[in-house]
């Protein structure tokens, strides 16, 4: 086991240790992209599940965008590589675009998320894994400081309809190199399917500064993540309609 493996697991028990995110035994739905993400995401929770004794009952499922050329079956045969089986579920993302005008990484977002909580409820299943991993806190906090004026981010735990449902992020802890590192010594290929909105995507944008930053001083990358959870409130403005005292 490398170095790699043995640091993304010990992050993952991290995050699901201290975070409560599964309970042994819990029936999860593991949303698969088929990206690098969700496939480290699907391959480790089924090797801490086969080790560990968890009892987990992993679904992966698939949400096809309806983007033309998009190879779902590619996506399929990679879970069952992993040892999971692959649900495919199907939306179309590229008509909710014109019908909104919403923005393109917002509108995908929303309709892959509502096909996976269609699914959990089908299943009658609570807790649903998601691969946000620590790029992705840092990015989602700028995207919503940028262009929502809202200082908010995702969490590793989420609970959601009063807690009928609860998205987990096991990868919550782990950064993108790490996660690239980790499928690179499981000999598992990440399945590119080209998403056409990424180029003008506000989430590209910010994506592509965040990378020229942590190339001029990859101590960045940690920084604004540890920023995140060490907020000094009292050198921020106080939330609208609540006084200072």
């Amino acid at each position: 086991m490398s170095w790699v493996t043995k640091r993304v697991g010990r992050l993952a028990h991290k995050s699901l240790g201290s975070n409560r995110l599964i309970a042994d035994g819990e029936t999860v739905i593991v949303g698969v992209s088929g990206g690098a993400d969700s496939l480290c995401l699907l391959h480790l929770l089924e090797a801490l599940n086969r080790t560990g004794r968890r009892g987990w009952d992993l679904r992966a499922v698939h949400v096809d965008p309806g983007f033309d050329g998009w190879n779902s079956a590619r996506v399929v045969k990679a879970c069952e590589s992993i040892g999971v089986d692959c649900a495919v579920a199907r939306t179309d993302v590229p008509g909710s675009v014109r019908r909104t005008g919403r923005d393109s990484c917002y509108t995908c977002a929303r309709e892959r998320r509502k096909a996976l909580f269609e699914c959990c409820e089908k299943l009658g299943t609570r807790k649903l894994a998601l691969a946000h991993n620590l790029d992705d806190v840092n990015e989602t906090f700028l995207m919503n400081l940028l262009y929502t004026s809202s200082a908010r981010t995702i969490l590793p735990s989420q609970p959601l309809f009063d807690g009928k449902l609860v998205i987990v992020r096991p990868l919550y802890y782990v950064d993108k190199d790490m996660v690239l590192r980790y499928l690179r010594g499981t000999g598992i290929k990440p399945v590119r399917n080209r998403c056409p909105f990424e180029r003008s995507s506000s989430r590209g944008t910010v994506r592509r500064f965040l990378k020229r930053l942590y190339a001029d001083d990859p101590r960045i990358r940690a920084n604004l993540f540890a920023g995140l959870h060490n907020l000094k409130t009292e050198y921020l403005p106080s939330p609208k309609g609540r006084r200072s005292q």
